[in-house]
């Protein structure tokens, strides 16, 4: 379900015998609230997010899909080309390091990497963990946008297993 606000306050107030403020001032003040509401609606509504509970490996040794591709989403970037992004995982390696990390695709375009990416290296085979971060992308091109999570393994061969990865994208104004 969207995301809404109460309905618009009132700009039409007219001046009253008593009133301690005047109409323009409680005019203004709505008008205010209401580009407020606004820009919130177009936040908050403009969201996207995706879970994927199931768990699966890989060996390769780039960035590549996992067996289900669900985790994308897409989303509308506005003129402002600003978006976050917030990527999470539990992951278990096998004995180097793996990443997950995100693409880019459709308006914008940008490969998988190391920079946008979680990353973890445990010795134990049998101690997973869990991490997630959040990444402000900037100088996104307006127009609809996919995110989409990928993974490797330092080690090509090596098995890398992920569950519950998440990916959710805010775009901003």
């Amino acid at each position: 379900m969207a995301f809404t606000l109460p309905s618009d306050l009132a700009t039409n107030w007219a001046d009253n015998v008593g009133m301690i403020e005047n109409a323009a001032y409680l005019n203004a003040v709505g008008d205010m609230n209401n580009k407020i509401k606004a820009a919130l609606v177009g936040t908050v509504n403009g969201a996207a997010q995706a879970l994927v509970s199931t768990s699966e490996t890989t060996t390769s040794g780039t960035y590549a899909d996992l067996t289900t591709t669900t985790d994308t989403v897409t989303v509308t970037i506005s003129a402002s080309g600003m978006a976050l992004v917030a990527i999470y995982s539990a992951m278990s390696c096998g004995g180097y390091s793996q990443y997950a990390s995100y693409a880019i695709s459709g308006a914008t375009t940008r490969a998988a990497d190391d920079a946008h990416a979680l990353v973890f290296t445990n010795q134990y085979q049998a101690a997973p963990a869990a991490y997630g971060a959040v990444f402000l992308e900037t100088g996104l091109t307006a127009g609809s946008t996919t995110f989409k999570m990928k993974y490797k393994s330092s080690n090509a061969g090596t098995t890398q297993t992920y569950s519950n990865r998440r990916i959710a994208v805010i775009p901003f104004f």
